[in-house]
């Protein structure tokens, strides 16, 4: 394959890739309109989508290299800027994760240990010590119950000391969990992607509404047990290790 062949196959395979992400950033905003600026949906989609956010500024520079390619062509066989073989292989990495995003799953703490109503309070205590939980998933069957935190262990234990102790004995998650404030869990199935998880928390932020976790199930159903539970700090996560740029 001589250069031209090589410099002609580089531009297509840029060009197939920044089309899918073209097509998956209309979709992003919901953008309907067949001839939407690249860079309007770009724009948008950077408010709404660490993956986004964070490949930006490369996602920018190949919408430069486009209209260049494009729109500069000197003659059938010879354009006036062709992509790196570096920034083609970028290109179509983050064209992959854009199409198939990685699983809400994992950015997750996983695996989830639920607990039940009758769950000594001193097991709690032993737990948050030893693996450092601060949330604990209450659990009646497969009927989820209530989120036990950290912040409400401490009510009660401010609220129930005798001097400076408090009797622990005969304790469970069943009383504590009525002083528990009205946390706002979610679920989500095992199939959801990072575009979800980012979906609700974005919806209670707009509610104004303080998301506790998300916890994620099979089905997404809240009768059944977690296989994994992301928090705000797992979400920023996300931005830090998942969506590294290589170039």
């Amino acid at each position: 394959m001589n250069s031209i062949e090589q410099n002609g196959e580089k531009v297509a395979r840029f060009e197939a890739a920044f089309n899918r992400i073209h097509e998956k950033l209309k979709e992003l905003v919901k953008e309907t309109h067949e001839h939407a600026a690249y860079s309007d949906v770009l724009y948008g989609a950077r408010k709404l989508h660490n993956v986004v956010r964070y490949n930006y500024e490369n996602l920018k520079q190949f919408g430069y290299l486009r209209n260049a390619i494009v729109h500069k062509k000197i003659r059938e066989d010879f354009y006036i800027a062709e992509p790196h073989d570096k920034v083609v292989e970028e290109i179509e990495r983050i064209s992959g994760i854009l199409l198939q995003p990685p699983l809400a799953l994992s950015v997750a703490s996983q695996p989830v240990k639920s607990y039940s109503p009758q769950t000594s309070l001193i097991e709690i205590l032993r737990m948050m010590d030893e693996k450092g939980y601060s949330q604990f998933p209450i659990y009646a069957e497969n009927a989820f119950q209530g989120l036990l935190t950290d912040g409400g262990i401490a009510k009660w234990l401010s609220r129930n000391l005798i001097g400076k102790l408090a009797n622990l004995e005969g304790v469970t998650a069943a009383d504590l969990i009525p002083l528990e404030k009205n946390h706002s869990v979610k679920f989500l199935s095992r199939n959801s992607s990072i575009y979800d998880l980012e979906a609700i928390f974005e919806k209670s932020f707009e509610e104004n509404k303080k998301l506790k976790a998300i916890l994620i199930t099979e089905h997404g159903s809240r009768n059944q047990k977690p296989i994994g539970i992301v928090t705000t700090w797992d979400l920023v996560r996300i931005d830090h290790a998942t969506f590294i740029s290589s170039i």
